[in-house]
């Protein structure tokens, strides 16, 4: 694990597996350096933009901001609809 203490993420989570074994798992997480302003603009451009695993061919895209620093997006394709989700955080600490 690698990373900078003290700077801001995007952390990108998508649903993998199915039926019991499904489980939100982070697919992607993007430094965005110390500024957190910036760090906001960024996270939310990667909500609108990320392009997830499922559905293969993205027919349309709804992003919902959930509090400040949250976004889930509900991407619908040809064979129903698939979300995601993309949190900003920052990284407290690397062992």
């Amino acid at each position: 694990m690698h990373g900078t203490p003290g700077n801001w993420y995007a952390i990108v989570e998508e649903l993998a597996g199915g039926g019991n074994s499904a489980a939100w798992r982070p697919t992607k997480t993007r430094a965005l350096g110390p500024d957190r302003a910036v760090a906001l603009e960024v996270a939310a451009e990667t909500a609108a933009t990320h392009r997830p695993v499922h559905p293969g061919q993205e027919q349309g895209r709804q992003v919902f901001r959930q509090g400040e620093d949250t976004w889930i997006v509900v991407v619908d394709g040809g064979s129903g609809a698939y979300h995601f989700r993309v949190t900003l955080a920052v990284l407290e600490a690397v062992s």
